[in-house]
C-alpha cells in the first residue's frame, strides 16, 4: 500500500561498525571475517554470507542464538594475506573459505570483497564488500 502521509524514517549515519547476534556455539577472533548462518553470525565458513570483519573478540561458545553480539566492520580497507597475489590481481573479486582465509576462487567460497592494491607479493588491501555487493 502506498504511503497517505508524511512518515519518519530511522536513518544509521555511522555504517562503518554493526552489531550481530551470534550464533550457538559461535566464538569469532578479533580481525576474523564474520559469515551469517541461518542469520545469526559466526566465523566465516566457505559459502557464508560474508557481513564483515570481527572489530572484537565474541565468545558465544556455550550460549544459544543470539546470546552473545560482536562488533563487525563493514567496510574500510583492510591489509590480508592473499597467497600468489599481485598488482594484477587489483580490482579482482576476492572470496573467503574461512574465516582467516582469502582465494580468488569463486566455487564454494564466500564473496568478501575486491583488491584494491597488492603492496608486496602475497599481500593485498581487501575492501570490504559486505552483503555480497559486487561494486569496486
Amino acid at each position: 500500500m502506498a504511503l497517505t502521509a508524511n512518515r519518519d524514517v530511522d536513518r544509521y549515519v555511522d555504517q562503518e561498525l554493526r552489531s550481530f547476534k551470534l550464533a550457538a556455539g559461535a566464538h569469532v577472533f578479533k580481525g576474523g571475517l564474520v559469515g551469517l548462518s541461518g542469520g545469526y553470525a559466526r566465523a566465516l565458513a566457505a559459502g557464508d554470507q560474508c557481513v564483515g570483519i570481527a572489530h572484537e573478540e565474541a565468545d558465544n561458545s556455550s550460549g544459544s542464538a543470539g546470546a552473545v553480539a560482536g562488533r563487525v566492520y563493514t567496510q574500510g580497507d583492510f591489509l590480508h594475506a592473499l597467497s600468489g597475489a599481485a598488482v594484477t590481481n587489483i580490482g579482482d573479486p576476492v572470496y573467503a573459505s574461512a574465516d582467516d582465509t582469502l582465494t580468488l576462487t569463486a566455487s564454494g567460497n564466500s564473496l568478501v570483497g575486491v583488491c584494491v592494491d597488492a603492496p608486496e607479493s602475497g599481500k593485498i588491501i581487501l575492501r570490504l564488500n559486505p552483503f555480497n555487493a559486487v561494486a569496486v
